[in-house]
């Protein structure tokens, strides 16, 4: 299973790029899946009104439900580690793994820049291997490739050939 990393601050475009990673990928005939950090304090939204709402809140520390081919899990654990979580994704043949976040941990990643603020990123994180921002940085300046935010189909395109044969 390949990994790859979408980081940046809030609203920095993250999802939207993630959502076209995931589609351009699909279409390519991988199995790709997407990991969400949910940075924002506090759980995760859930729907409140299900059946397995109702054994969570009974007391349940694991849920799922099932239906035509769709299953959805829930896992109550005082913390998790990554490799933890991956387990999961081991389990069902993944080829490619996006993780949308998580932006401390040390696999191959893009930045995503909003604005100057947001430049410390690229001195504090690990595995940067593209940035992607509106702001007019040089590329002599830095040693990975720059894509504006209108160059997602670029951005995919050069993915495809860092990541190998896929």
């Amino acid at each position: 299973m390949l990994i790859f990393q979408v980081v940046g601050y809030k609203k920095s475009g993250k999802t939207t790029l993630v959502s076209q990673l995931i589609q351009f990928f699909s279409k390519k005939g991988l199995n790709v899946a997407s990991l969400k950090h949910h940075g924002h304090g506090g759980t995760p939204a859930s729907v409140e009104v299900t059946d397995t709402a109702k054994h969570e809140k009974a007391g349940a520390v694991m849920t799922g439900v099932e239906g035509e081919g769709v299953l959805q899990l829930t896992v109550k654990k005082s913390s998790w580690r990554l490799d933890q979580i991956f387990a999961f994704y081991h389990m069902i043949d993944i080829d490619l793994l996006i993780i949308e976040g998580f932006k401390e941990h040390d696999f191959d990643k893009v930045v995503l820049i909003r604005d100057e603020r947001d430049l410390a990123l690229l001195k504090r994180l690990s595995s940067i291997k593209a940035i992607m921002t509106a702001l007019p940085l040089r590329e002599d300046d830095y040693e990975m490739p720059i894509f504006k935010p209108n160059e997602n189909e670029m951005f995919c395109e050069w993915l495809v050939g860092r990541l190998g044969d896929l």
